[in-house]
C-alpha cells in the first residue's frame, strides 16, 4: 500500500495544471487525490495559502460530497470516494494525513499531487516535501510569464477577488507581489533542481500544449514511470479557461520591465521560445505608439 505521492505537480500557476489534473485523473492506472491542490505544504509554509487551503478544501469536500451521496450507487468505488473525502476534512493537517490520502490508492497505482502554489516554496518547504519521498519527481509547468500574470490576475476578476481597472493599476495600488511570487522562475526552478535528485526534475512548456497535448502528455507518463498509458479524457477540452480581457500596452510595459529577469533566466532554456514571447509583447506595445505618432 502507497503513502506518498511519486509525483507532484508544483506549478505554475495558470499553466495548465487544471487540464493536467483532468487527464491525469481520467488515467487508469494514476491516483490523484479526489480534491486538487490539497495545499498541505504551502500552508505550512506560504503566508497567503494559510488563508486560503483550509477554505479551498473545505469547499472541495463538501461539493464532491453532495454529488457522491446524491448518486446514491452504494458501490464499493463510491464508499472508497467518501471515505477519503472525510479523511481530508479535518482540522488537523500533518504528514500523518497526508500520506494516509494516498493509502486510498491501489497497490499498482502511480500516486500523484498537483498543486502549484508548491512552486514558490521557501528551501525548508521543499525539504520537508521530499521528506515524503526522496525519489519524488517534480513537474513544473512553465508559461509566458506576462501571459501567466495575467491570466491570474483575470481569475481574481471573474471570482470578484479584485475589481480591475487599468489606471489605477498603473497608479499604484494594486500589490503585484503576489502575482509575481507565483512567476518567480528564476529563484523557484534552480531551487527544485539543486535540491531533487539528477533527472528528477522535468520543465515543460506551457505552450506545447496548444501545440500538440498528446505529445506533451506522452512526455509527462515517461516522467511519472508510465510510458504508454492512455487517458480517458478529451484532450481538446477546453477547462476553466478565463474570460478574455485585453491587456493595456502601458501595463503591458510595466508587466515586461518588471518581469524581464523572468525572461532573462528562461530564454538560457527556450531561447527560441522566450524570443518569440518577446517579440509579441514588444509589438504590442509598438503598434500603439506607432499610432500616437502618425
Amino acid at each position: 500500500m502507497n503513502n506518498h505521492p511519486d509525483f507532484i505537480c508544483v506549478g505554475a500557476q495558470k499553466a495548465a495544471t487544471t487540464w493536467l489534473y483532468d487527464v491525469l485523473s481520467r488515467t487508469p492506472g494514476v491516483f490523484l487525490p479526489k480534491i486538487k491542490e490539497l495545499h498541505y505544504f504551502s500552508e505550512l509554509y506560504a503566508v497567503d495559502a494559510k488563508r486560503f487551503g483550509p477554505k479551498h478544501r473545505a469547499e472541495q469536500v463538501m461539493h464532491l460530497r453532495k454529488f457522491h451521496q446524491s448518486r446514491n450507487t452504494g458501490t464499493a468505488y463510491e464508499r472508497a470516494v467518501l471515505d477519503q473525502l472525510d479523511h481530508i476534512d479535518t482540522d488537523t493537517i500533518n504528514d500523518e494525513w497526508y500520506r494516509g490520502i494516498f493509502s486510498f490508492a491501489h497497490d499498482l497505482e502511480v500516486c500523484g499531487e498537483i498543486c502549484p502554489c508548491y512552486m514558490g516554496m521557501p528551501t525548508r518547504g521543499v525539504r520537508h516535501l521530499l521528506s515524503i519521498n526522496p525519489l519524488m519527481r517534480i513537474l513544473i509547468l512553465v508559461r509566458d510569464p506576462i501571459d501567466r500574470i495575467w491570466s491570474h490576475m483575470r481569475m481574481h476578476v471573474k471570482s470578484g477577488y479584485m475589481n480591475l481597472n487599468i489606471t489605477e493599476m498603473l497608479d499604484g495600488p494594486v500589490e503585484l507581489g503576489p502575482y509575481l511570487r507565483y512567476t518567480d522562475y528564476a529563484t523557484a526552478i534552480p531551487r527544485w533542481e539543486s535540491m531533487s535528485g539528477e533527472g528528477r526534475v522535468k520543465i515543460m512548456l506551457y505552450d506545447r500544449l496548444n501545440e500538440n497535448p498528446h505529445a506533451m502528455l506522452s512526455e509527462i507518463y515517461d516522467f511519472i514511470g508510465m510510458p504508454g498509458a492512455q487517458t480517458k479524457a478529451d484532450l481538446s477540452r477546453n477547462v476553466f479557461s478565463g474570460d478574455p480581457i485585453d491587456l493595456s500596452p502601458e501595463f503591458r510595459a510595466v508587466l515586461l520591465k518588471t518581469l524581464m529577469p523572468q525572461y532573462e533566466f528562461l530564454r538560457k532554456r527556450f531561447p527560441a521560445d522566450v524570443d518569440a514571447w518577446l517579440a509579441r509583447h514588444h509589438a504590442a506595445i509598438d503598434s500603439v505608439k506607432t499610432v500616437q505618432t502618425s
